[in-house]
């Protein structure tokens, strides 16, 4: 009865130790799991997703493609406000771009500023350096009003798609000085035209 008694506690023990290493095997299979979702969000945190990058480098495109006009319309621009608000810009962007490039080598994607300047641009860019005085400061006000509407519109349009959080709060600041331009260019068209907004 005494070896009966003795086997039965060697295999409750052995049981026992048996149901202890299960239970720690599954809490390690569950803090594995709790820290692969860590690891997955602070990754996602840290990568922009291909619609990200696209958005940004259009972002990107867009700043360059402004200073460009802006700095020709410091030169050639005959109003004084023109060329305040040309200054303004070059000033805005040169820092957003700045923003901008800071945010794509964080995330480890490739910087748009070495690939050649939308069509568009380059078309806005040839017809206004064929043009000098009042032709130049009106169709420069012209080409900022389309261009920051467009500019807001797709901004708005994309920011759903955004997730990353620092590329988020760009778009989310970004349109206010989008939003501050647009507004600053339609006052200065409706002044060259004389009239009031």
């Amino acid at each position: 009865m005494n070896i009966n008694r003795t086997l039965m506690c060697i295999l409750l023990a052995g049981c026992m130790a048996s149901f202890n290493t299960a239970c720690q095997r599954q809490d390690n299979v569950q803090a594995g799991h709790e820290n692969s979702a860590t690891a997955a969000r602070t990754a996602d945190k840290d990568v922009l997703t291909t619609d990200e990058q696209q958005i940004a480098m259009k972002i990107e495109q867009s700043h360059i493609g402004e200073m460009d006009l802006s700095r020709l319309a410091m030169d050639r621009a005959s109003n004084k406000d023109v060329k305040d608000y040309a200054d303004m810009l070059v000033d805005d962007h040169e820092k957003a771009l700045k923003d901008m490039n800071g945010i794509l080598k964080d995330k480890h994607a490739m910087d748009a500023s070495a690939e050649q300047k939308p069509a568009d641009g380059k078309a806005e860019m040839d017809k206004l350096q064929g043009m000098s005085g009042a032709a130049f400061d009106t169709e420069y006000m012209n080409a900022m009003v389309a261009d920051h509407q467009k500019t807001l519109n797709e901004l708005q349009a994309n920011s759903a798609m955004v997730q990353n959080p620092d590329l988020k709060d760009y778009v989310n600041d970004l349109t206010k000085t989008v939003n501050k331009h647009l507004e600053k260019a339609q006052d200065l068209q409706a002044k060259m035209a004389g009239g009031k907004r």
